[in-house]
């Protein structure tokens, strides 16, 4: 309980001082990746026997994900003026095979995480990972301040 305690407080702070930083300034993944990991850990109650098996497959899985994710970026933000049918079917075929492969990639890592979290853990990791997504958001764009009204 301490050691949660604790993750959510270092996420809190991550989090703020995410918020706070200045426009000029590089986004500091550091801080980023140390937020994401104790709110995943908090939100998932990741124990920490759990976490020394589970955060080394993660991140794999993780960079794997970045990697096909910006293959598909490129993919899909290409110039479409004057694009060729033969370039335009080229482009169809890149981008399912690339979603074909982050499929993949999702399903081996659901295979090999549900040997270290629940089920219901490795069931909710998506949504949980959506949600810290939108706190940080949220964060940011308020500027790490709330409303009075909660909004």
């Amino acid at each position: 309980m301490k050691t949660l305690f604790i993750l959510l407080i270092s996420c809190i702070t991550s989090l703020s001082a995410l918020a706070q930083r200045d426009e000029g300034r590089r986004f500091d993944m550091e801080k980023f990746e140390a937020a994401k990991i104790a709110f995943l850990t908090q939100r998932l109650d990741i124990s920490p026997e759990q976490a020394t098996e589970f955060w080394p497959i993660y991140n794999q899985f993780d960079e794997k994900r970045k990697g096909v994710h910006m293959e598909l970026r490129k993919a899909m933000h290409q110039k479409t003026e004057n694009i060729s049918p033969e370039k335009a079917t080229e482009l169809i075929n890149k981008k399912f095979e690339l979603q074909q492969e982050l499929l993949d990639i999702e399903k081996k890592f659901s295979k090999q995480v549900l040997e270290v979290l629940s089920p219901v853990q490795v069931y909710r990791l998506g949504e949980i990972e959506r949600e810290f997504l939108r706190h940080l958001y949220r964060s940011t764009r308020d500027g790490g301040r709330r409303e009075p009204d909660g909004s």
